[in-house]
């Protein structure tokens, strides 16, 4: 959820990624679309009950050789009507607006080491595009652009 500069974040108290500032989210269910998982993963996850998320495209993970995952990402814009008074506790973390500038700055360590890569394109409202995030022994080396998802 994006609201002007600022972006709803997850500081998780789960692996993965415990500790660290995250986007909300969760896994698909049996015969459910990544936009249905989405809405329900966000009411889930902050109680807030969203609708028409933009697609924004697919960041997948290549860990040690092995392609292991991936993710659909959406977009949600707020008007300055709606409100989500934070930080709130939850099941998953803690939830947060964060500044863009801040989860952007290279020298913050305490967000998803893959978020500055694709974040910046996908909030510019580019289409729907694949990312493939490779990761070596625990640290990421090489966000790569595959290209356009038609």
């Amino acid at each position: 959820m994006i609201k002007g500069s600022q972006v709803l974040m997850l500081n998780r108290n789960k692996a993965p990624n415990k500790g660290l500032w995250n986007g909300v989210g969760g896994k698909l269910e049996p015969d459910e679309t990544p936009e249905l998982s989405v809405i329900r993963e966000v009411e889930e996850e902050t109680g807030y009950r969203i609708s028409s998320p933009q697609y924004r495209g697919i960041v997948r993970w290549k860990v040690d050789d092995k392609e292991i995952g991936g993710m659909h990402v959406f977009i949600v814009n707020m008007t300055n009507q709606d409100t989500y008074p934070t930080p709130v506790k939850m099941d998953e973390g803690i939830l947060d607006w964060k500044e863009l500038t801040w989860l952007l700055d290279e020298e913050n360590q305490g967000v998803v080491s893959n978020i500055p890569y694709f974040l910046p394109n996908m909030l510019q409202g580019k289409e729907a595009c694949d990312y493939l995030c490779i990761y070596r022994d625990g640290r990421l080396l090489h966000v790569k652009e595959m290209g356009l998802i038609r």
